[in-house]
Formats: structure tokens, sequence, C-alpha cells
């Protein structure tokens, strides 16, 4: 089972690729560089339940379609469902 975290930096990967954006592109949304971006989706910079807003807002998504494609077993874990 995978951590908030993870579940995170997956979904936003995912949708800024479904959005055909940059990660240069999502971190002028977000206000950091594409560098930043990319620690965020690989994983290796922390992200927390604080982060979420600003990563859907960025994206032009809710939570609720951040996590859509979560699994439901995670979800779950992280008291999300």
């Amino acid at each position: 089972m995978a951590d908030l975290q993870t579940v995170i930096a997956a979904n936003v990967r995912s949708e800024r690729a479904r959005l055909k954006l940059t990660q240069r592109q999502l971190g002028e949304r977000l206000g950091v560089s594409g560098d930043t971006v990319s620690d965020i989706e690989s994983g290796q910079r922390t992200t927390t339940a604080n982060d979420i807003p600003r990563f859907c807002e960025a994206l032009g998504i809710t939570i609720t379609e951040l996590f859509a494609r979560a699994e439901p077993d995670d979800l779950g874990v992280m008291g999300l469902q």
C-alpha cells in the first residue's frame, strides 16, 4: 500500500501528463521550478495534505478528481475513503 506522498506524486504526474503540461509549465503555475515539480513527482520532495489544494488549483481539478485514480485500499489507509 502506498502512503499519501506516493499517491500525491503519482496523481500529480498523471494529471500533468493528461493536460500535456511540462514540469516547467506546472512549476510556473505552482510558483516553483520545473526541477521542484520533478522532485515532487518522483517522491524526492516531501509533500503533505496541505499541498493538495495548490496542486488541484494549478491542475484545474478538484481534490476528488486528483484521487479518482488512486487505489481504493490506499485511500482507505489514508482515511480518504
